[in-house]
């Protein structure tokens, strides 16, 4: 079973409320996610809840809308940035669509280890990203992850990037990841999370590709019977406001609201990648078959991701080219 300590794009930004006081009396926060009701998020949401209520006399009422309430992430942004919704937690994949600068951390492995990727995103690009974020109405509080991204499959076990050639997968719509699957052969296919299961169900795809912990949390592991470890995109994650809300609030309320920020991010990422092989360990007694490609074998899917910075970078436009350099030049500083 799934850990209930897992924390979660949505726990991060429930956290990030628990450590305040009132904000105003009666004051709504409505923040949503595509992450399943049933699942351990919602398990642990109950819990911080209870402690917001108790900290804050009753004056803070979260209500969130898991599992797709609010239609999938796209939905979920466009609401936010309206100001229907107070605030989300997002994949980068999805917040993309509209801050264009974050394809680019999602170019199929961009980074060779979390460590890397940690020192990039906290220590080299969180400015830059905090200006382009309230550029297009959303307030940065805390990066976050959904993890390293591997394949899964109905019908086919898929070791190299030839024996993706024709198969329908479910593809998250974003420059980046279109590319890369158009340059795998792949007959990718957008469907928005609350109708990928369907999908897998019925045949409109024969895989998809997420982390282990979210296939399980979505339960689409109910629908395959492969999982290959190609970790090809690292994806991280986000809590944002609504920079229409945001704009209501006075400077006590903001800090509120803000709490610990960034800071948040370190003991989020610990949790999620903690349990990383007991994720894996289930997959596998769902009588899913887990394969780790050899060396050889990822070497061939890197090989393929290596025309993808070059198609995608200069088209993204915005400072994309820009935060791509800047990312080399940080990978260099960080170290592997």
């Amino acid at each position: 079973m799934i850990k209930k300590h897992v924390i979660t794009s949505v726990l991060c930004a429930v956290i990030a409320l628990a450590t305040a006081g009132a904000i105003s009396a009666q004051t709504t926060v409505k923040l949503a996610t595509v992450a399943p009701e049933g699942s351990p998020w919602t398990n642990e949401l109950a819990k911080i809840k209870k402690k917001i209520d108790s900290e804050s006399g009753g004056q803070i009422k979260i209500k969130v809308y898991p599992g797709g309430q609010m239609g999938g992430e796209n939905e979920i942004l466009q609401q936010v940035i309206r100001g229907k919704l107070q605030g989300a937690g997002l994949t980068a994949g999805a917040l993309a669509n509209t801050i264009k600068e974050l394809n680019v951390l999602e170019i199929p492995y961009l980074f060779s280890s979390y460590s890397q990727a940690d020192c990039v995103l906290d220590d080299h690009l969180q400015e830059d990203f905090r200006k382009l974020f309230e550029a297009k109405g959303l307030i940065f509080v805390t990066w976050a992850e959904n993890g390293y991204r591997s394949i899964g499959t109905k019908s086919k076990l898929v070791k190299t990037p030839d024996d993706l050639k024709g198969v329908k997968i479910r593809i998250q719509e974003s420059p980046v990841h279109i590319a890369y699957w158009k340059a795998l052969g792949v007959s990718g296919i957008p469907i928005a999370i609350p109708e990928v299961l369907p999908s897998l169900q019925t045949g409109v795809v024969e895989g998809f590709d997420n982390t282990p912990l979210f296939t399980l949390a979505a339960e689409w592991q109910t629908a395959i019977k492969f999982f290959s470890l190609t970790r090809h995109i690292y994806q991280p994650a986000a809590i944002v406001y609504s920079k229409k809300f945001w704009d209501t609030l006075n400077d006590d309320q903001k800090k509120i609201l803000m709490g610990e920020g960034n800071g948040l991010a370190p003991s989020a990422r610990v949790a999620v990648r903690a349990i990383e092989k007991n994720m894996i360990a289930t997959l596998k007694k769902a009588d899913v078959q887990v394969y780790e490609p050899s060396s050889s074998e990822l070497a061939s899917f890197k090989a393929t991701a290596n025309t993808v910075a070059g198609q995608v970078v200069g088209k993204i436009g915005g400072q994309s080219k820009q935060i791509y350099d800047k990312i080399q030049k940080a990978k260099a500083a960080c170290g592997n």
